[in-house]
């Protein structure tokens, strides 16, 4: 891990690091994933998570660099087994369909985002526990437009005109 872990403040920079490193991992995944996707409010949704995800992690170095730190240097093998498996499954994989391909880069992306939602959880309950608001505040604020942005990709799956619907055919 490079150096020994003393104190909540120095796991909170350590787990910075590590969703720096796993945004930027998702991000170059879900950039592939849109390329491979055909349903265009998909698509959409896609860029919109590469946008969101870019302004989490500007908030993100921000706040590391506030501690004297740089946000890089860090590999998160979690995310690394989530983007591995996400373009196994759908660059790789074989459909006789969009729609299944749509269907199963929703389930795939979901994993990567539920990782990050995680990830921000787990900084902003450390910042609140060292008294640092303002970066509780920032991490709080990514959490819930990862959140938001998850919902929605649920909703284009699950709809009643919705993508698992039209793979269904």
């Amino acid at each position: 891990m490079g150096h020994q872990l003393n104190n909540l403040k120095d796991l909170y920079i350590l787990e910075l690091k590590d969703l720096y490193n796993a945004n930027k991992q998702a991000n170059a995944t879900t950039e592939k994933l849109h390329g491979a996707a055909t349903n265009s409010e998909l698509k959409d949704a896609l860029e919109r998570s590469i946008k969101g995800t870019n302004k989490g992690n500007e908030h993100i170095r921000a706040i590391v660099e506030s501690h004297d730190e740089k946000p890089t240097g860090h590999k998160c093998k979690g995310m690394e087994g989530l983007t591995t498996e996400a373009e196994e499954h759908v660059l790789k994989g074989e459909f006789g369909d969009d729609d299944v391909r749509d269907a199963m880069l929703i389930s795939q992306y979901q994993r990567m985002a539920h990782y990050a939602i995680t990830g921000y959880g787990t900084v902003e309950a450390f910042a609140k526990r060292l008294g640092l608001e303002d970066d509780a505040k920032k991490l709080g604020k990514c959490k819930e437009e990862t959140i938001e942005g998850d919902l929605k990709f649920s909703q284009m799956a699950e709809g009643k005109n919705g993508i698992n619907a039209d793979a269904m055919a």
